[in-house]
């Protein structure tokens, strides 16, 4: 009847990699108490980060997506869903990365993403292309990891 005992509970059995318990206890937790925005994205970060593909990844994720719109943690756990679905998630992976690009245009990391996801379907004109539209747009030449991108879709 403590939401406070349940989470603790659950902070305990994720420390001994007790993830199904955890994961019970953290739901206990939430039913309890619905206001701990916090545990429910923590819950959707435990199912994604442990595989767990069943159907109750998806259900946290969404949730979570619910209480923190737009928020770059959420976006990352939704990629991660998708990339778990190989094949049949890529449509849906671009369709994700597109509409992420569109709200933070300047997130280098999206931008990797998506020129990754290209090289990664031989869309290599597509990758081309969309590093060569990024420069024009955004000061990406600030960042290592965006540079070393561009370079390596270059020497492909």
């Amino acid at each position: 009847r403590d939401p406070k005992a349940h989470r603790f509970l659950g902070q305990i059995y994720e420390a001994e990699d007790n993830i199904e318990k955890a994961f019970g206890c953290y739901k206990r937790s939430v039913d309890l108490n619905p206001t701990q925005k916090d545990l429910v994205l923590k819950i959707a970060e435990l199912l994604c980060n442990n595989n767990i593909t069943d159907g109750r990844a998806k259900y946290w994720v969404e949730r979570a997506a619910k209480l923190f719109p737009g928020s770059p943690a959420v976006y990352r756990l939704k990629e991660q869903l998708l990339d778990c679905k190989g094949e049949d998630g890529w449509n849906q992976l671009f369709d994700l990365i597109q509409a992420e690009l569109y709200a933070r245009p300047d997130d280098v990391y999206i931008n990797i993403r998506l020129v990754a996801l290209y090289r990664s379907n031989n869309r290599l004109r597509d990758a081309v292309l969309h590093c060569q539209e990024a420069q024009k747009k955004i000061p990406l030449q600030s960042s290592l990891e965006w540079c070393s991108c561009v370079v390596e879709t270059f020497e492909v």
